[in-house]
């Protein structure tokens, strides 16, 4: 066997290996349907600073499908401004659900570059339909602003073994 053939076929031995040691889902693995969220959020009416932010919003969230349990922590969030830098703030999500296509996320700033951020509620609100997130609307605190955003979706189970 030559040494190219040698490596060839511990590659490939390789890679069965790895794929036989992936548990394999069942009817009864629960299932979430994987949403990653990006968007732009504004409102020119509130008060001086908030104004003029224009929010980024990305969001990775889990749902549970039907009457699964949903995780403990179904997801993250990041938002910020790439003019006014003080809007960093990660989020921590603590509910997800998407019922009829209304998407429902709440969760609290964790961290962020405004100290007076750290603890507020958030909430992510939109309309699915398709791969767009029509009327999202972010509400940090008492603040909302409205934009709009798009979605991927991917159903997910999740492998116990």
């Amino acid at each position: 066997m030559t040494t190219e053939n040698r490596r060839k076929f511990l590659a490939a031995g390789g890679a069965l290996a790895a794929l036989s040691a992936v548990p394999k889902a069942t009817a009864d693995s629960p299932q979430m349907n994987g949403l990653y969220i990006h968007g732009l959020v504004w409102n020119r009416q509130l008060a001086t600073p908030m104004n003029d932010w224009l929010i980024r919003l990305d969001a990775k969230v889990q749902v549970p499908i039907g009457n699964e349990t949903p995780p403990a922590v179904p997801g993250f969030a990041t938002i910020g401004d790439d003019f006014h830098d003080g809007v960093g703030s990660h989020v921590e999500i603590q509910q997800a659900a998407l019922k009829g296509g209304q998407l429902t996320i709440t969760g609290t700033i964790t961290e962020s570059k405004t100290p007076a951020l750290i603890g507020q509620s958030v909430l992510i609100e939109g309309q699915v339909m398709g791969t767009s997130v029509q009327g999202l609307t972010v509400t940090i605190g008492g603040a909302v602003f409205t934009g709009a955003g798009l979605v991927v979706i991917a159903i997910i189970a999740i492998l116990i073994g």
